[in-house]
């Protein structure tokens, strides 16, 4: 074992000692962990609500897994089954854990997504090789399988920054670094990030395009979620959060945790103290209250929520109001039983400890499903439901239910079956008791349980439903879970997928949708039916669509740049704190850019179309030369006017080229030097457009084989020499353009090459 290994997972297992974490997870044969066993990395971050993300599995990743047995099917191996990970590589993965949360301070988020999983990706490429015998091989396999699994390239980046900032950084494996060579292989060029100046080949085409929503996936979720009916209350309200991502850019992990309390109302006066209205301003406007992430803050007891606010423009108020409102009339009982389990410290609170309730009775309690008894009328009552989701409807299921109860209906085989396998192997617990108290055998239909009895079993053996009842804490003071907007039944799997409906009057198992729950619903494809493209989709094309939410809110930051919102507004708009944060959301095309350029009058009046574009890219310095310093010359000499009527004239004198732009104009003669600016021309303007980089990057290769080859072959003649010295010369010019920076002159000094050549005398003439 490398020592650097060891004392790697030494320090970190001595780190999670201190903060009481105990260290061996027993993990099954494929490496699944058990719930109660499992690391909650929400906790371990001190995060407040309810635990999101969990070290739940130490075995291989699963669909890394199936693309190694392809190749392995390929060379003629036997396919692998999946299993747990060995002891070193899970002593690696919950050492990265505890040195990502308790060293580094990262978020729960980000070691589950951008940590653990790429290490079990590396690991499943690895198969029976242990970390510290990794090689170059491995990670390139774990490259390319991640690349394959993920066209994004978002977890081949992944994987390739755990090697760099986890295994190299650290010295983990005898052969480090394992980066040395494959950072400039074919691969890490394909996986590789675009950086924030790329440029685009065309005007029209948008900067980081892939940043932005897939268009057909963004329309098809918006045709869902404002035109189809949801299907179950839990798709009720990831309807209402979709709505909000798109019409508020909000963060995904920042839509659960809006409050019940949301709206702020703000009233205008104009200086007479009259509504601003009247004077055709607005006379009030209203505010999304909410808690922004990647602001919190955090004590010795963890993270702080940050409130904030987002104001709501006006033509989204009516729908913000409408989409809100809906939602905490539904949420409402929910809100209500979840106050009264949080001041009574009880989860059945319509009885008291020691009252002793008829089996039957507790049944819509523990599962939701109002349905005691059989009812003709259950499937209509059903979709009358779901239809509004209207509470009066459950109160008519429950008088039916309870005209049934008295003319001795008939109760559901369900409900026997329910608290046949609920008993079962805990006798000592919960006892079946008579009409007096006393235990007696199991009887479903005549016998009791005493409610203390039935909440002590619930906390012991049914800890999923228990509601979601921890104070969330923010820098302004604390604030209880039914006081947040968007509550949902936890646990009941009649109305998330058992085609039943939850009484929601009476479960009583309650907390918060979670942001993992809506991740899971735009993009998990794995399991049938868990996207709403699955479940939504009118064809079998649309059924296969994904979508990242995020991408709404790199969209309506580019849209709201487009249309000429100021940048610090924008940047107040998404709760940033620096108005560069902004800049890396746009994604507006070149000419949108040139477009939002206001021209002063003066040169309106005077410039055609190509001669406005021209002023535009000179004002926002994206090029120069020689025609952009005569009129800054001109600018500043004779002013304005006289400026703007010599680009009228000269404004042709901007070209593009396939190696950057030309500064000259070329009306009265053609260029003697025409595609061979390389040639040194003082006129050549450097630019980053890829199709110019990639001309100039072929050429380079084309003349450094050419010296090769004429150094290759030695000769004493006078051609040779000149060959060699014409090939070097190109290729110092185009090394110094490709090293130059955009925009700039890398022949400053160089010769006019545009200048007509001295025709030779004619002999026939003196």
């Amino acid at each position: 074992m490398n020592h650097h290994f060891k004392n790697y997972v030494e320090f970190n297992k001595k780190c999670a000692s201190e903060q009481g974490i105990s260290w061996p997870v027993k993990t099954n044969y494929n490496g699944c962990i058990d719930r109660d066993k499992a690391w909650a990395l929400d906790e371990l971050c001190g995060s407040n609500g309810r635990p999101t993300y969990w070290l739940s599995d130490l075995g291989m990743d699963e669909k890394c897994l199936a693309l190694v047995n392809e190749r392995r099917r390929v060379t003629g191996q036997s396919v692998l089954i999946k299993k747990a990970l060995s002891p070193a590589w899970q002593d690696f993965i919950k050492a990265a854990i505890i040195d990502q949360i308790f060293i580094r301070k990262n978020k729960a988020g980000h070691v589950a997504m951008s940590i653990i999983r790429p290490i079990r990706v590396i690991a499943t490429c690895a198969l029976e090789v242990e970390p510290w015998d990794l090689t170059q091989e491995h990670i390139a396999l774990a490259q390319a399988v991640a690349l394959e699994s993920q066209s994004s390239g978002q977890l081949a980046r992944l994987v390739t920054a755990v090697v760099r900032n986890i295994i190299d950084l650290n010295f983990l494996t005898d052969r480090a670094p394992l980066l040395s060579k494959l950072l400039n292989s074919p691969l890490s060029r394909s996986a590789r990030k675009p950086l924030p100046g790329d440029m685009r080949q065309k005007l029209a085409q948008r900067k980081a395009a892939e940043k932005l929503p897939e268009r057909r996936a963004f329309w098809e979720l918006v045709r869902i979620v404002f035109t189809e009916k949801p299907l179950t209350f839990y798709d009720e309200l990831r309807f209402a959060q979709l709505k909000i991502l798109v019409l508020c850019g909000l963060r995904i992990g920042e839509v659960p945790y809006i409050p019940v309390d949301w709206m702020r109302t703000y009233h205008y006066l104009d200086k007479k103290g009259r509504p601003a209205g009247e004077a055709g301003g607005f006379s009030d406007s209203i505010a999304l209250r909410y808690f922004v992430e990647k602001r919190e803050l955090s004590d010795e007891e963890g993270s702080l929520l940050y409130p904030d606010i987002q104001h709501i423009p006006r033509m989204f108020e009516e729908s913000v109001r409408e989409i809100l409102g809906h939602i905490s009339t539904l949420t409402a009982p929910l809100r209500a039983r979840l106050k009264q389990q949080m001041e009574q410290g009880r989860l059945l609170t319509d009885y008291r400890l020691d009252k002793l309730v008829p089996v039957y009775e507790l049944f819509p309690y523990l599962t939701g499903n109002p349905f005691i008894y059989v009812d003709s009328e259950q499937s209509v009552l059903t979709e009358r439901y779901r239809r509004t989701y209207d509470i009066e409807v459950l109160e008519e299921i429950k008088r039916r239910q309870s005209a049934r109860a008295q003319h001795n209906g008939k109760i559901r085989p369900q409900v026997h079956r329910y608290f046949y396998n609920l008993n079962l192997g805990n006798n000592s617990i919960l006892k079946f008791r008579d009409a007096t108290g006393q235990p007696c055998k199991p009887d479903y239909s005549n016998g009791y349980f005493l409610v203390s009895e039935v909440e002590s079993y619930i906390r012991q053996h049914l800890p999923a439903k228990l509601s979601d009842l921890t104070m969330l804490r923010t820098t302004t003071g604390k604030i209880a879970t039914h006081e947040m907007l968007f509550l949902a039944p936890k646990r009941s799997l009649l109305e998330g997928r058992n085609g039943g409906i939850c009484d929601l009057t009476r479960y009583i198992g309650i907390g918060t949708v979670t942001a993992g729950d809506l991740q899971m619903n735009l993009y998990d494809r794995h399991i049938d039916g868990a996207t709403i493209f699955q479940r939504y989709g009118q064809t079998d094309e649309d059924r296969k669509l994904t979508i990242n939410s995020h991408t709404f809110r790199h969209l309506q930051n580019s849209e709201l740049f487009r249309l000429g919102v100021a940048d610090t507004i924008i940047t107040k708009r998404f709760g940033r704190r620096s108005v560069t944060q902004s800049y890396v959301y746009d994604h507006r095309s070149l000419a949108e850019e040139l477009q939002a350029i206001e021209l002063p009058e003066a040169a309106q009046a005077v410039l055609g179309e190509n001669s406005s574009m021209v002023l535009a890219m000179i004002n926002s310095g994206k090029i120069s030369g020689s025609l952009v310093d005569e009129f800054k010359k001109i600018q500043r000499k004779l002013g304005d006017q006289a400026a703007f009527e010599f680009l009228a004239a000269e404004a042709d004198g901007f070209h593009t080229t396939p190696y950057g732009f030309c500064m000259n104009s070329f009306m009265v003669n053609p260029c003697p030097k025409h595609l061979e600016c390389y040639s040194g021309c003082r006129h050549l303007s450097s630019s980053t457009l890829p199709n110019h980089r990639d001309n100039l990057a072929r050429l380079q290769d084309q003349f450094m084989i050419a010296v090769r080859q004429i150094e290759s072959r030695p000769s004493n003649s006078i051609g040779r020499d000149n060959q060699l010295q014409h090939a070097k010369s190109r290729l110092t010019n185009i090394q110094q353009i490709l090293s130059s920076e955009p925009g700039s002159k890398p022949f400053a000094d160089g010769e006019d090459l545009s200048t007509p050549l001295e025709e030779p005398p004619d002999i026939f003439y003196e």
